[in-house]
């Protein structure tokens, strides 16, 4: 069984280009299984999509990419997404991608909301859907995946075999996420959240998080926060969803110091792994506090939120 422990003090970064004190591990992992159980195409478009990301062609839609670009505008607070977006990359295929990511995760996020959900299934107040809701936040990730046009192949936790999105392998990318991390806690009205990882080209296999040109976090909780990094663009950048749907960029984390938080994953773990037992005795004997929420998108968020 695997152990993960987030803390401040030995942070674990899940994003690219944020500096920790000793470690970086893949935001998102996947698996290549030959006979995908899973098409993509016979998805229905969400009500909520923007009409622009159903219509747009693909023929529209260029691919621009130059190496190591530096950045023609600084990027700044109160900025849209769109906008930081414009002046972090000249890829407008990145572009296109995080910010039809960017509408799966509001799109989530209303469903998280409004859905009444069992252990099974959920039912929102329309009655549109029946399923669980990280099987609708999966079927609305891998729709925007889709619209986007420039992605190539995508999995999940849900669904470890690859899909193809139909975006090129040459110029476009190829995305590995967890709708909903912490799905089980949705009733309790804890925060969760998606997390994904950007790769360029057709692979999903042998490639590491420091390959990403993107990562990026969906936080559901009282507000709800997209928490993204782009390769060359120092730091991590949150956008707080606005009454009008809209994302406005507030935060910017450059480093991640010494802290005294832990928020350990599996503590039953304990009892078979003696290393794992040991670090979790320095905790607490070194007074740290407890931050654990049951999902560890929120609390890798509290790292980046308490520094």
């Amino acid at each position: 069984m695997e152990t993960s422990v987030t803390c401040c003090a030995r942070a674990t970064s899940l994003l690219p280009n944020v500096s920790s004190q000793q470690y970086s591990t893949s935001l998102a992992t996947s698996r290549s299984i030959s006979q995908p159980s899973f098409n993509s195409r016979s998805l229905k478009s969400s009500s909520l999509f923007g009409e622009s990301l159903r219509v747009a062609p693909k023929s529209s839609l260029k691919v621009s990419r130059t190496k190591n670009s530096s950045l023609v505008t600084k990027c700044e607070i109160g900025d849209s997404l769109e906008e930081f977006l414009s002046k972090s990359t000249s890829d407008k295929g990145l572009i296109r991608l995080m910010m039809c990511m960017g509408e799966a995760l509001r799109t989530i996020a209303f469903k998280v909301r409004t859905a009444s959900c069992g252990g099974t299934a959920c039912v929102n107040s329309f009655g549109d859907e029946q399923l669980a809701v990280d099987m609708l936040a999966d079927k609305l990730l891998f729709e925007a995946l889709t619209y986007s046009h420039f992605c190539k192949y995508a999995c999940s936790e849900e669904v470890p075999e690859l899909q193809d999105m139909g975006g090129p392998a040459e110029g476009g990318f190829s995305v590995a996420f967890d709708p909903l991390d912490g799905s089980s806690i949705v009733d309790t009205n804890f925060t969760v959240g998606t997390i994904f990882g950007v790769w360029p080209g057709d692979k999903l296999t042998g490639i590491t998080g420091r390959e990403q040109v993107a990562a990026a976090m969906g936080i559901f909780g009282p507000r709800t926060t997209y928490v993204l990094a782009l390769k060359d663009v120092p730091g991590t950048h949150e956008f707080l969803l606005l009454d009008e749907g809209k994302w406005q960029h507030v935060k910017d984390t450059t480093e991640i110091g010494e802290g005294k938080m832990f928020s350990p994953g599996n503590l039953r773990a304990t009892f078979d792994n003696p290393d794992y037992a040991k670090l979790i005795d320095y905790y607490v004997k070194e007074k740290y506090t407890l931050r654990y929420t049951g999902g560890m998108v929120p609390d890798v968020n509290q790292v980046f939120a308490n520094m």
